[in-house]
């Protein structure tokens, strides 16, 4: 076969064909010319941004006929050798498939023998992390203090499984992800050199799916242009990486933007009967929602995504979407996405964090609030944004003849009690004014409210006896509460918390009054004992009695 596919006949053969890695070959350039090649290095990065392809150029560098040289000339023997993988002095080394101490031995004992037509000989040991550790060990002593004609170049994708050891004895140059526009440029220029029409948008598609590596982009290329018979189109780009078309996920996220939870189901039902598999769909889903708060907060949305168009002239519900919401919904779905990844169930999975986000309440900028009430509104109205209107006057918290809480937002337990007294004293005057609203049996549903805005809340009220305190107003008996649960009960946000639960219910304004301590004996219990009974039965008391013969002696009470 003849045939030489593009990631291989397009791999960069000096330091300025490399795309994206410029502080490390700036880096390397100056030290070639320095004459100040170090004897081992590291190369870290993931896969396919050219770390095993500068190590060629670097070999290539050393032993060019006209070197040592930043720019090889490509043309000599030394050259051309190391370009086609035949050169006897560039040692290539699969590190997983060759990392036993025996491998490492072999190494230690080739490294003596000077190299056989270049200069230096290079070592460039790929996937270096793959080496046990004691095929590391054998190396130590070798990678420290190598003869003079040797270099070593150890790639990998995974730094923080080389030993400290061996990472302390080597230079390191961290490679980075290829950006998504420089991807694309490449691609650019690979496809006018092999009269390839390509659209735009679909080599900025292809340069977002290889997720910043050149060699995987290069290879989506090669395989569109199969498929395209010399053309590669955004259309053949979406069939042949099964990405699902830009109006699924628009359809989904309008549905969310909408809150219609039915409509939201029928769109992922109609995108699963296309054949799309939900953990993939909920991948396109996140990157969709990506897109969408690019073309917001981006200065240069162009640079990080494809199809800009198709998102800057959509004016559906999603383009309403604030910033935060956004942001929310993306975490809903990452949540997802790491659970289905291992559930037996993705379809469920999907659906649920689908629900989730259309369920989900719509952020408010707390200035623009702000701004409102000053200006004379309420805040927020039914849609989740600031809306204009007349300012209502809210009655406060507090009994009218109890005095007013704290500046603070907690009151004192003797306001509390003032609070309570001047409740009941107002209570036949403001049943005077017609029936009460409040029904103290309705309570659990108040405590169902309360506890869906504020779990903390509910479990502090779990003691609580309701009654009727007058015409307006659900007073609470707390038997057993102390200082902590007075002082979490009476705090102002809480009491806006529970008034606002009993307003709900009851259907009309509703106040909560508090009353602190053990409850008092029922009239009707059981009469007391004569003084002194009760201990007389108690048979600790008895064998006391017993035992230093006793007696117990009642005492007449003081006052």
């Amino acid at each position: 076969m003849s045939y030489l596919v593009l990631a291989r006949k397009w791999r960069p053969e000096t330091f300025g064909d490399v795309v994206g890695q410029r502080h490390v070959v700036l880096t390397l350039a100056a030290a070639i010319e320095s004459d100040r090649i170090a004897h081992a290095y590291l190369f870290a990065g993931p896969r396919g941004v050219g770390k095993t392809t500068v190590a060629r150029i670097v070999a290539k560098a050393l032993n060019c006929a006209k070197g040592p040289t930043v720019e090889p000339c490509g043309e000599c023997d030394s050259c051309t050798e190391v370009a086609s993988g035949r050169s006897l002095d560039v040692i290539e080394i699969d590190g997983a498939s060759n990392r036993k101490i025996e491998d490492a031995r072999g190494i230690r004992e080739t490294v003596q023998y000077a190299p056989l037509s270049g200069r230096m000989k290079v070592y460039i040991i790929d996937e270096a992390h793959m080496l046990t550790r004691e095929a590391f060990n054998a190396l130590l002593k070798t990678l420290e203090e190598p003869p003079p004609h040797v270099v070593f170049v150890l790639a990998t994708t995974e730094p923080g499984k080389i030993p400290e050891t061996i990472a302390s004895r080597c230079q390191r140059f961290d490679f980075h992800r290829i950006s998504t526009a420089e991807i694309e440029g490449r691609l650019s220029e690979i496809a006018k050199a092999e009269g390839i029409e390509a659209e735009d948008g679909a080599l900025r598609l292809v340069a977002a799916r290889a997720d910043g590596s050149m060699r995987d982009a290069e290879s989506l290329l090669d395989q569109l242009v199969s498929v395209g018979r010399g053309a590669v189109t955004s259309d053949d780009v979406a069939r042949v990486l099964g990405i699902p078309d830009v109006d699924i996920y628009f359809a989904l996220s309008d549905a969310i933007a909408s809150r219609d939870a039915s409509a939201t189901i029928a769109a992922l039902e109609a995108a699963l009967d296309s054949g799309f598999d939900p953990r993939d769909l909920l991948d396109g889903l996140l990157e969709h929602l990506r897109n969408l708060l690019l073309v917001r907060a981006a200065p240069s949305p162009e640079r990080l995504m494809g199809r800009v168009a198709e998102y800057t002239k959509h004016d559906g519900p999603s383009s309403t979407l604030a910033e935060d919401d956004l942001v929310r919904l993306a975490k809903i779905g990452i949540d997802a996405q790491s659970t289905a990844k291992w559930s037996t169930q993705p379809g469920l999975i999907v659906e649920l964090a689908l629900l989730r986000m259309a369920r989900l309440g719509r952020s408010v900028d707390i200035e623009e609030v702000i701004r409102a009430l000053d200006s004379g509104g309420t805040g927020t109205g039914g849609g989740g944004g600031p809306q204009k209107s007349k300012r209502k006057r809210v009655p406060s918290t507090e009994n009218e003849a109890g005095g007013t809480a704290a500046a603070g937002g907690k009151t004192s337990s003797g306001s509390a009690s003032r609070g309570v007294a001047a409740g009941r004293a107002n209570a036949a005057a403001a049943a005077s004014t017609g029936p009460s609203h409040v029904k103290a049996d309705r309570w659990p549903e108040v405590l169902d409210r309360i506890r869906a805005e504020r779990p903390s809340l509910a479990a502090s009220l779990a003691g609580a006896v309701p009654s009727v305190h007058d015409s307006a107003a659900l007073g609470l008996h707390v038997p057993n509460g102390t200082s902590f649960h007075k002082d979490q009960l009476e705090d102002r946000s809480n009491l806006s918390i529970m008034e606002t639960a009993a307003t709900a219910v009851f259907g009309a304004r509703t106040r909560v009054v508090f009353e602190f301590g053990v409850e008092p004996r029922p009239s009707s219990g059981p009469a007391e004992r004569e003084p002194g009974k009760d201990a007389m039965e108690d048979p600790m008391v008895r064998r006391v009695l017993e035992i230093f013969g006793g007696r117990v002696e009642e005492r007449p009470r003081e006052g």
